[in-house]
């Protein structure tokens, strides 16, 4: 009995500066870096499990706000990253102004994006306890929700309206890309914008299942009656 006091005791000592740092962020920071860049052929099952229990005791030794700031703080990062490299591609496109120039700007904002809604799979349930002890009651979100904001505030807000002219002009040439590259994009698309989805009604209609993505962003709507409105779909990718 006394012996899980004392751990208790020891859980809940405050780090300071210097040992968050040291033991905490660094190591977490490394295997979100690790995901966020898809590079994880290496890492083992023993590893996020050692990157959750880190998480949780930075939490219960009174690091939970700074934890959450600095996640969003390197995904931020990473976000304007992918945003560099799509410029790169965008001014490529427009100096060649070719069919294939267009379609591999298209095929590279749709694997980012895919890319970075698998890596927040990953990454949402290693905050597990921060999401229920600080995010949900003191936010009033979810981390799930603001990482999907901040790549839409960063990412597609840049260059949604871009990829749908791309796509409207694409599809009537032999460089359009393939069905299930646009219904992929388009699920995405509707995950973390659905007003985009609502937008593009008879896009969504002809390349993807419209009546189901539509009942799922009002199925969400209602859910989130009470919240703010940016909710995103639950559906696996």
């Amino acid at each position: 009995m006394n012996e899980g006091y004392s751990f208790l005791q020891l859980l809940f000592v405050k780090y300071s500066d210097s040992e968050y740092l040291s033991e905490a962020w660094t190591p977490i920071n490394e295997t979100l870096k690790q995901f966020l860049q898809n590079s994880t052929e290496n890492f083992k099952p023993t590893s996020y499990q050692t990157t959750y229990c880190q998480i949780y005791k930075t939490v219960c030794k009174g690091y939970k706000e700074r934890l959450f700031d600095d996640l969003k703080n390197l995904v931020t990062e990473h976000c304007y990253s992918l945003k560099r490299q799509l410029d790169e591609s965008m001014q490529k496109m427009i100096d060649d102004r070719s069919n294939t120039r267009m379609n591999l700007f298209f095929l590279l904002f749709t694997n980012l994006l895919h890319q970075y809604r698998r890596a927040i799979e990953t990454i949402v349930p290693l905050f597990h306890y921060l999401d229920i002890i600080y995010v949900k009651p003191k936010v009033r979100s979810s981390i799930e929700q603001e990482l999907l904001l901040l790549y839409k505030t960063v990412i597609v807000e840049s260059f949604l309206n871009h990829i749908f002219i791309l796509l409207q002009h694409l599809i009537n040439t032999s460089h359009r890309p393939s069905k299930e590259t646009i219904d992929l994009l388009l699920h995405l698309i509707s995950d973390i914008t659905p007003e985009s989805a609502i937008k593009q009604y008879d896009l969504f209609k002809r390349y993807c299942d419209g009546e189901v993505v539509f009942s799922e962003i009002a199925s969400n709507d209602e859910d989130m009656i009470t919240s703010a409105p940016r909710t995103a779909s639950k559906r696996p990718v």
